[in-house]
């Protein structure tokens, strides 16, 4: 857990925040996916939030209700420094996802390039069990990872590619998928990164 922090404060600390590949200038499908689904008052948690300007988007478009959850404190920082008096209205989570535990439920949970780091069955299924406890029956999982056309690693780590057929495999027991799309999204270095975002409503 300890490396897990360091390597993402590393990212955090030394890279130009508007260079990193998965940064946006205004969040694309998870931005119209969230207005779509829930209301300014709905409870939505951004997990690995890091420093991406969904927040402000919300905010912007009237939403009082926002928790971001974040492993690195530097992340969290610059955030903060971004938003200024904004950021009182936020929660803030500074906590690895997998050891997320608290007596509170999301209307939306999104999670945009998190879950494919989780390269074993242990640490997949922990996730998916923590999903379970926090998101609200009728409520939305939106999701984001790397295709089957998309890279292979991230930011030095690993990943696993999920395509609409195994998503389904993993959630079918809760979940129903109700959309799925391709996004390729422009590297900074000129090139493209293939993803999936998947929108999956909780049954039960």
């Amino acid at each position: 857990m300890k490396d897990t922090l360091n390597h993402w404060d590393e990212v955090y600390r030394n890279k130009d925040h508007s260079k990193l590949s998965w940064h946006q200038d205004t969040s694309t499908i998870s931005l119209r996916w969230i207005l779509e689904y829930a209301k300014n008052n709905d409870p939505i948690i951004d997990v690995g939030s890091g420093v991406s300007v969904l927040v402000d988007n919300l905010i912007d478009s009237g939403y009082k209700n926002i928790s971001l959850l974040e492993i690195s404190p530097i992340a969290i920082k610059a955030t903060k420094d971004r938003l200024g008096k904004l950021s009182s209205g936020v929660d803030f989570i500074n906590e690895n996802v997998l050891d997320l535990n608290q007596n509170k439920t999301y209307k939306v949970w999104h999670d945009r390039a998190v879950f494919h780091f989780l390269t074993n069955k242990k640490e997949q299924h922990k996730y998916l069990d923590i999903i379970n406890m926090h998101i609200a029956i009728g409520g939305y999982f939106i999701l984001s990872t790397f295709s089957n056309e998309g890279p292979k690693e991230c930011s030095g780590l690993d990943i696993v590619q999920y395509d609409k057929d195994k998503i389904t495999d993993m959630l079918a027991k809760n979940y129903k998928l109700i959309r799925n799309i391709k996004e390729s999204h422009p590297h900074p270095n000129g090139g493209v990164q293939n993803f999936n975002y998947f929108c999956l409503q909780k049954e039960r």
